[in-house]
């Protein structure tokens, strides 16, 4: 009985201390079944259990990682000095090939976040370096005209197809490779400073010209337009001339007309023969008279 007894107890402590298991796999997990240390299953996420003794779940994080990387000495294809900042985005891959890649040759990167990160900001130098190399201060900039511009994007994308292969080394997957910040020296921000307010004020100049000619071409229609009106004017002028000429009657109408309203209803005329001086001349409004100096004539009577 108590032999029974006893080999239940082992038996009981055997169970404890092995490595059965009743566990979940989350989504942003991949699990690695061992059998005696060796990898005997690749488990995806979900609920998994198995009562050998010998079997272990170790649980390898898949999710996606992010480093900033940064080196404010690289040179650039014309030999100027420029500081880069790159962001990396990775992830341990999913597919059995590679997480066996990692369980059996990286075994520290395939557990440790932090052991991952070090693997990955370790292989960007030299890719960073190679790239920036490859491309002049403008080009990395965006400032190159022509066939020479590249850009940012381009960039990137010589950085993606050289650094994606570099992680696949060691199964991880690049999610995204990306340039944050090109920092060239001061002296040649303050040289694309100067050459933008050049451009500008050569714009400006551009536009006032341009203004100034429109303003011109407006002040010569108008110029047209007003010796048009003065021809037709004239011709007007001409037809009426004719008129008074061939007509004593409308000339004399004409002129009635150009005096109508010419005295008002208190103004008074005098009617001086000829040959008297005038040394008076009475005011229409008041009936004032003013004295225009002597003229040596003789003063006429009020």
């Amino acid at each position: 009985m108590k032999q029974m007894a006893r080999t239940l107890l082992l038996l009981l402590t055997l169970f404890t201390l092995s490595g059965c298991y009743f566990t979940d796999v989350e989504s942003s997990q991949i699990g690695i079944e061992t059998n005696r240390g060796e990898v005997s299953d690749i488990k995806q996420a979900g609920g998994h259990q198995n009562l050998n003794p010998f079997s272990e779940l170790s649980k390898i994080d898949v999710s996606a990682k992010t480093l900033e990387w940064s080196d404010p000495d690289l040179v650039t294809a014309d030999k100027q000095p420029i500081g880069v900042t790159i962001a990396v985005t990775y992830a341990r891959k999913r597919d059995r090939d590679s997480i066996l890649l990692m369980w059996n040759q990286y075994r520290g990167e395939a557990i440790s976040d932090d052991l991952l990160m070090q693997q990955v900001n370790n292989r960007i130098p030299s890719v960073a370096k190679t790239v920036t190399a490859r491309y002049t201060l403008d080009e990395l900039l965006g400032t190159a005209q022509g066939e020479e511009a590249s850009g940012r994007s381009v960039i990137q994308q010589d950085l993606s197809e050289r650094f994606g292969p570099e992680l696949e080394e060691f199964g991880v997957q690049l999610l995204d490779i990306r340039v944050s910040n090109f920092a060239p020296e001061q002296s040649y921000l303050d040289l694309l400073r100067e050459k933008a307010n050049v451009g500008l004020e050569r714009e400006i100049a551009t536009q006032r010209t341009l203004q100034l000619q429109e303003q011109l071409k407006q002040e010569e229609a108008q110029t047209e337009i007003e010796l048009e009106r003065a021809r037709r004017q004239n011709e007007v002028n001409q037809e009426l001339s004719r008129v008074y000429d061939t007509s004593d009657r409308y000339f004399e109408l004409e002129r009635l007309r150009l005096l109508q309203g010419v005295v008002g209803d208190n103004d008074k005329i005098y009617f001086v023969p000829p040959g008297t001086d005038l040394t008076l001349i009475l005011g229409g409004q008041n009936g004032q008279i003013i004295d225009t100096g002597d003229t040596g004539g003789t003063e006429p009577t009020p």
